[in-house]
């Protein structure tokens, strides 16, 4: 009877101790989300005034920051209101100053000035309508 009450106890203080230690991974995990990629914001200029300055959240800045496809996805998104991006946000955004990424300061500018007019493009599909 001993053996099993020592078992029981034993058991129960190791669960104890796991709930505990993974409680406390997750917290620190969280504070090291939060101190790298808290309070990045979203900056929306048009006409040289801003038109949207909004914060992005930890988990979505680690996100976008991680994978670039999934920066120009959420950036136009942010835009379409307002405008149509007609170009590649990630090398042609990027190179005429249409997107800028500041990490010293965390936050990523869409200048809607910049944004070129879109490209003359003749398909077969409209050669076939004139």
């Amino acid at each position: 009877m001993q053996i099993l009450e020592f078992i029981a106890q034993t058991l129960l203080g190791e669960l104890i101790i796991v709930i505990v230690g993974v409680f406390f991974a997750y917290g620190i995990k969280r504070w090291w989300d939060n101190w790298r990629y808290g309070r990045y914001r979203i900056r929306l200029f048009q006409n040289g005034e801003e038109i949207v300055n909004r914060p992005v959240s930890p988990r979505k800045a680690q996100e976008i920051l991680d994978e670039p496809a999934d920066l120009a996805v959420f950036l136009k998104g942010v835009a379409s209101p307002y405008a149509w991006i007609k170009c590649d946000l990630i090398s042609k955004g990027r190179e005429i100053g249409l997107l800028v990424i500041d990490k010293e300061n965390r936050q990523f500018i869409l200048n809607l000035d910049k944004n070129p007019d879109p490209e003359e493009r003749t398909s077969p599909a409209e050669k076939q309508q004139i």
